[in-house]
């Protein structure tokens, strides 16, 4: 069987453009970017640690 490809890191970009869609709607952009970008850096290392957590 081949390696499972890790993309976890792809997260953060898709919390950072989702915060900018939210942030056209309601006329913030840069501020639903700022918090799309920290909520996805913030699910990124939760996964990641819960993951080594799995894999030991």
């Amino acid at each position: 069987m081949a390696k499972k490809k890790n993309n976890l890191i792809l997260i953060i970009p898709a919390f950072l453009l989702m915060g900018m869609a939210l942030g056209i709607q309601t006329k913030e952009l840069f501020k639903q970017t700022i918090i799309g970008l920290i909520v996805g850096i913030i699910v990124y290392f939760f996964l990641r640690l819960r993951n080594k957590k799995l894999n030991n």
